[in-house]
């Protein structure tokens, strides 16, 4: 019998209804997913290794808990390499993160860090930079990248839904009505993946989703996108009351749970996430929170400027290094977070 497939769409106004694609069997096996092989270890920075060098970062969004923790563990490491770290915010713009290329090319960069939410505009952006080993963080920029650092994003997802798949099949004989899943297409393929394995993760333990609506949350992923739409989505499903929703980050999760509470729905959400911020205890405290992949931000330095810094000087590195993500949950959080306060 031949596979079903999902036609993935962006949407407007209210989400329409996509159908879910059959599970081959071999992927209802219950077994863990398992970790891609260019998963590395954080690893310390080697002191002075950087020494002399000057790297450009285009940052993300300043502001921002993910943004600004990366922020701060790049300072750190740049400051125990030696190296001198000009960053410039992109503020979820394109036409920023061109501006920020174009800035770089005139300050004698040795070497370039890019995480720049719209991933169709690298190829202008790539065109107006410097012409450098480039490390582009979770978000694709070709044709200039050397070497992509960030989230292992099919296997992040993946645990996450088997998370999502285990609770459901203990609590619920996997009964539910309906998987809303938050996503932010502009950043391309690293939406896909991440999204699609946090379902196919749950239709490993459970079967085929139920009621699927796909919401386009805008580039990079935005609460405020998400907390309209998502009021919309809930309108749409009265009576609903086991419905899981899955962000493409956290900040589309406090839109989701924002929306929830304005209609007094709060305990009808179950939550998958992506990334952990200790401090964000409207997720971690929420009556539904399942799961989330952590990705641990504040370490992604410890991935990046070794690797950056090795390009530089003339020696190959792998074209994809990616975070070793962990299963956070309620029982677990504190042990790999344990200053948080939810």
């Amino acid at each position: 019998m031949p596979e079903l497939t999902k036609t993935r769409r962006a949407l407007t106004g209210l989400p329409a209804l996509l159908l879910a694609g059959t599970a081959p069997l071999a992927a209802m096996a219950q077994d863990m997913p398992k970790a891609p092989e260019a998963v590395a270890a954080f690893e310390p920075v080697a002191a002075g290794s950087g020494e002399g060098l000057t790297i450009g970062f285009t940052q993300l969004a300043l502001g921002v808990p993910f943004p600004e923790a990366l922020q701060r563990g790049m300072e750190e490491a740049a400051a125990e390499a030696g190296v001198e770290l000009i960053t410039c915010d992109s503020k979820l713009n394109a036409a920023e993160a061109l501006n920020c290329a174009r800035q770089f090319r005139t300050r004698d960069v040795d070497g370039l860090v890019t995480f720049q939410a719209d991933a169709a505009a690298a190829a202008n952006i790539c065109a107006e930079g410097p012409q450098v080993p480039v490390i582009a963080i979770d978000i694709e920029q070709q044709p200039c990248q050397t070497a992509f650092v960030g989230a292992a994003n099919a296997y992040a997802g993946q645990i996450v839904g088997h998370e999502l798949g285990r609770y459901f099949k203990e609590n619920f004989d996997c009964e539910h009505d309906a998987w809303v899943s938050l996503e932010s297409l502009a950043v391309g393929v690293v939406n896909d993946l991440r999204m699609d394995g946090m379902r196919e993760g749950f239709e490993a333990v459970c079967g085929p989703v139920k009621m699927e609506r796909i919401i386009d949350t805008g580039a990079g992923g935005q609460a405020d996108t998400a907390q309209r739409q998502m009021t919309d989505t809930l309108t749409a499903l009265p009576g609903a009351d086991k419905v899981i929703v899955v962000g493409i980050n956290e900040d589309v999760v406090t839109g989701a749970l924002a929306a929830a509470r304005s209609q007094g729905r709060t305990d009808d959400l179950y939550l998958g996430v992506q990334n952990f911020d200790p401090g964000n205890c409207q997720i971690w405290s929420a009556p539904g929170f399942v799961a989330t992949a952590a990705y641990f931000p504040e370490k992604y330095a410890l991935l990046i400027l070794p690797a950056l810094i090795e390009a530089i000087k003339g020696d190959g590195i792998a074209p994809e290094i990616l975070v070793p993500h962990e299963v956070l949950t309620p029982a677990n959080m504190t042990e790999f977070y344990p200053e948080t306060s939810c």
